[in-house]
């Protein structure tokens, strides 16, 4: 069952200017350690994992509200090539509470813009 749906839209050059403004303290807010390590610095990938990230709170419905933080959502790369989103603290709680039992993401990148789609799948509340 479909328990919800998120799409986001994110402008790689967006992405870009705020990595030069704000430097490491962009990435160290909005990111974990480990979705920084995989980008090698790149904006496209990081304007992928944002757009994920606020794919996941459309689908929750809930932003940045209630304890969630940006780094509750972690968008890894699997040896396949796929992405693999893991959630934790508020938002773990949230999908637990919905019987979420997986969300499934997709990320498509086109010249400056970064697409990502996230269907969560569950028993529903």
């Amino acid at each position: 069952m479909i328990a919800g749906v998120g799409i986001d839209l994110v402008s790689i050059s967006r992405v870009e200017r705020l990595k030069d403004r704000f430097q490491d303290r962009f990435e160290a807010r909005i990111y974990t350690p480990e979705e920084v390590g995989q980008s090698g610095g790149r904006a496209s990938f990081l304007a992928g994992r944002f757009a994920v990230k606020e794919a996941l709170l459309k689908a929750l419905g809930t932003g940045l509200t209630g304890g969630v933080r940006w780094q509750d959502i972690e968008t890894l790369t699997r040896s396949s090539g796929s992405p693999e989103v893991r959630c934790y603290g508020a938002v773990r709680v949230i999908l637990d509470s919905r019987k979420v039992s997986r969300v499934w993401t997709s990320i498509s990148h086109e010249r400056d813009q970064v697409v990502a789609l996230v269907v969560l799948e569950g028993d529903g509340l």
